[in-house]
């Protein structure tokens, strides 16, 4: 059975850039695709958490990754939405407990200082996956 490829997608173009080349290579390859959407929250003083997006919003995310796998030819693709503060070590929490064995993530690359100030996702994942990581751009 062929690794599974985790492709991490949002609303970003970026995501976009992610979710073709991630449905590239699970083509090429054969491997089943995941595609992850971490909705991030935020503490809100005593009340639920707020969430990124509402979960309608986050699943029309994820109808469009599936909608373009499909449409190009995978096979084998799922979603996952998942809640978390903390969106890379979401990812890798995923990718870990699902056994992935390629991860496929999108990037702003944003200015130097703001990633000194708030860090960044992809650059979090390239640092600590235990598998394989494609920087889509």
């Amino acid at each position: 059975m062929a690794a599974t490829l985790l492709c991490c997608v949002n609303a970003s173009a970026h995501a976009r850039r992610a979710i073709e080349l991630a449905t590239e290579i699970a083509k090429a390859l054969g491997h089943p695709l995941v595609f992850l959407l971490v909705n991030q929250t935020r503490p809100a003083s005593g009340y639920p958490d707020i969430r990124a997006m509402s979960e309608r919003d986050a699943r029309d995310v994820l109808d469009i990754a599936m909608r373009y796998a499909e449409a190009s030819g995978v096979k084998d693709a799922r979603p996952a939405l998942v809640e978390a503060r903390d969106v890379a070590e979401a990812i890798l929490h995923f990718a870990e407990e699902r056994k992935a064995g390629h991860i496929v993530v999108g990037t702003g690359n944003p200015p130097f200082i703001g990633r000194l100030l708030l860090g960044s996702v992809s650059q979090t994942v390239v640092a600590e996956a235990k598998c394989s990581v494609t920087v889509a751009r």
